[in-house]
């Protein structure tokens, strides 16, 4: 598996934690039900997509490539922004109701 694979997944996970953060700031100076909100379920969708077709790419590479360490680094990265984003739901949903 080509080095860029792993630098892609790396960008991947820094780019969804980083956009989902700002929401998630976003949300927080404008409390309530509003157009925030919505993008955040919007991207929270897409970024479920995304990720989840960049883990099953990584898991494929993990039996087809030698580096094991190195995918096994960039799966845990990955899987890092799922702690995150139930984080931030769960801050969102109680300052909601």
């Amino acid at each position: 598996m080509d080095i860029n694979v792993f630098k892609t997944s790396y960008k991947i996970a820094l780019i969804s934690f980083s956009i989902g953060t700002f929401i998630f700031l976003l949300q927080i100076i404008n409390m309530g039900i509003n157009s925030v909100t919505m993008i955040g379920y919007y991207y929270v969708g897409l970024a479920i997509i995304v990720n989840s077709l960049t883990l099953i790419i990584l898991l494929s590479a993990l039996f087809l490539n030698k580096n094991k360490i190195e995918i096994i680094k960039s799966i845990g990265i990955i899987l890092f922004n799922i702690p995150i984003a139930f984080l931030y739901y769960q801050i969102v949903i109680h300052n909601l109701i």
